[in-house]
């Protein structure tokens, strides 16, 4: 039974990027729809580089609605800043603004024009370009920002750590949740798709899906998976995502595709000859590529909360990941995966095999991953768990 029409909520997104909802699971999306359910119009505004800027639905449930919002941005460092939503008469018809992350300016100039405002942080670390700002921002904004909002969700223990170090005191840990219904009522299979599953059916595969950049360790994956071959020649290696190099490097006439080109070159022939490279794929069709793996790798060296993460354990795929953000509220134990703190060969390809080898292990560890997303990382849990926060600190 949906829930009577209760109010309206706005989010908005500072970070000064492009954002296309239909290649990875946005999380805001999925907030936005689990807020429709529980009575609230929802209003998601994201900053775009330039015209034309479009409004759109996103979801219906015949109650409410759900808007993505494309608007006009300056650009600052990682900043994306519009003051024309900093306006008290623009944001006096929500009952709740949310702005994603401490450290964007938009944060602060919000929760100056008006006092219904709340943080969703994910970071843990710095992530200004030029590392200096940080402690800039911090001396002018962290007294400000945390005397002005409701209160500051983050989106991990470690933001939770990261926060409380710089003074933050109105904190609560939230998490993220899982967006499951583009997997689940996903039902064809695109012909490229297709290819990768038939190669995945007929080889022992591992798998990562993401950027191929510098923050996601490429040069540690290679290094694991020709190690892994050592022990098993015929293990393949399915990695799908775009090659990237960092903003600063783009500064210094970089292209996007030099990073993979650098250290694929270096591979020795039954490496490269043992890796499928797949550029992109709708997100929703990795429901069907997912299952096939016989361990998703995510050695990330820094991971805010990483959705693929969430993905893989979801569609039951065995995880092995490096300590982040998202594992760091997902896995505990070996109950629902294996947490490598350390970047070191052999452990990760121990890991490996100790799924590979272990087929009982395995199903024990994806079967616990996928109900703890299903149950307990969930939007609709979430989305209760912030509104019943608020209205708390409201009163």
């Amino acid at each position: 039974m949906l829930e009577m029409k209760k109010g309206k909520i706005l989010l908005v997104r500072s970070a000064p990027y492009d954002l296309d909802i239909s290649t990875y699971n946005v999380q805001e999306v999925g907030l936005g729809k689990a807020f429709c359910e529980l009575g609230y119009d929802f209003d998601f505004i994201a900053f775009k580089s330039k015209p034309p800027y479009s409004e759109s639905v996103f979801y219906d449930n015949g109650t409410c609605q759900a808007h993505i919002i494309e608007k006009p941005r300056l650009r600052f460092d990682r900043w994306g800043i519009n003051k024309d939503l900093c306006q008290h008469a623009f944001l006096a018809q929500y009952d709740m603004v949310i702005s994603s992350e401490y450290f964007q300016l938009e944060t602060y100039l919000l929760s100056k024009a008006c006092n219904n405002v709340v943080v969703y942080n994910g970071p843990y670390y710095n992530l200004f370009l030029v590392k200096f700002l940080s402690p800039i921002y911090d001396a002018f904004f962290t007294k400000k920002i945390n005397k002005n909002v409701k209160c500051i969700f983050v989106k991990s223990r470690l933001a939770q750590s990261f926060l409380e170090k710089k003074g933050y005191t109105k904190l609560f840990k939230l998490g993220v949740a899982l967006d499951t219904e583009r997997f689940d009522k996903t039902n064809d299979v695109f012909p490229r798709t297709q290819q990768v599953v038939d190669f995945m059916k007929k080889n022992k595969c591992l798998l990562y899906v993401g950027a191929l950049s510098n923050r996601k360790n490429l040069p540690f994956m290679l290094k694991v998976y020709e190690q892994a071959l050592k022990r098993d020649a015929t293990l393949k290696f399915v990695m799908i995502g775009k090659s990237r190099v960092s903003a600063i490097a783009k500064l210094f006439g970089k292209h996007d595709k030099d990073y993979e080109r650098k250290y694929f070159a270096k591979l020795p022939a039954n490496v490269k000859k043992g890796i499928l490279r797949v550029e992109k794929l709708d997100n929703p069709q990795l429901k069907f590529i997912y299952p096939f793996a016989k361990a998703f790798l995510l050695p990330s060296k820094l991971e805010i909360f990483g959705m693929v993460l969430m993905e893989a354990m979801y569609l039951k795929t065995p995880v092995i990941t490096s300590l982040n953000g998202g594992s760091s509220m997902l896995i505990e134990g070996q109950k629902t995966g294996q947490i490598i703190e350390e970047f070191d060969v052999d452990k990760w390809v121990d890991a490996i095999f100790k799924y590979v080898d272990n087929p009982s292990f395995t199903e024990e560890i994806t079967s616990n991953a996928h109900n703890l997303i299903k149950n307990k990382f969930n939007w609709l849990e979430l989305a209760k768990t912030m509104l019943k926060v608020y209205y708390e600190k409201n009163h």
